[in-house]
């Protein structure tokens, strides 16, 4: 069975690119808002990771990443993508535990290592 990711992502395009390259080694489920992402948290406590663009409603998705990384029940590794770095982006992965941040444009391949990274040190954790 493949491991499940959460892909927060208000453009289209990106979200298909993601679900594209990704969709070979993970399960990959897609929503456009950080509201479809609580949604999919409550529903499914077999995800292991988020993927959230923070580029599309900026302050809705850093309370989302606050709110998950300081809940006890869904506290999930967290991958911010972004177009430039700034300070507000480092401010709050400072403040949240986010794992990394990938800039835009990102290789795939690089993305993928990431994430296979990410996945193998949970799994170790777990086990």
């Amino acid at each position: 069975m493949k491991r499940k990711i959460l892909s927060i992502n208000g453009n289209r395009s990106m979200s298909f690119l993601l679900q594209t390259v990704l969709s070979a080694r993970y399960e990959i489920i897609a929503v456009s808002d950080v509201f479809g992402g609580m949604e999919q948290l409550r529903k499914d406590s077999d995800i292991e990771l988020v993927l959230i663009d923070v580029d599309y409603s900026t302050q809705e998705n850093w309370d989302f990443i606050q709110h998950i990384s300081s809940s006890v029940i869904y506290q999930k590794p967290v991958i911010v993508l972004a177009s430039e770095r700034n300070m507000r982006t480092d401010k709050n992965m400072a403040d949240e535990k986010v794992y990394e941040t990938v800039m835009k444009p990102f290789s795939p391949l690089d993305l993928i290592r990431s994430i296979d990274k990410l996945m193998y040190a949970v799994k170790a954790t777990i086990n």
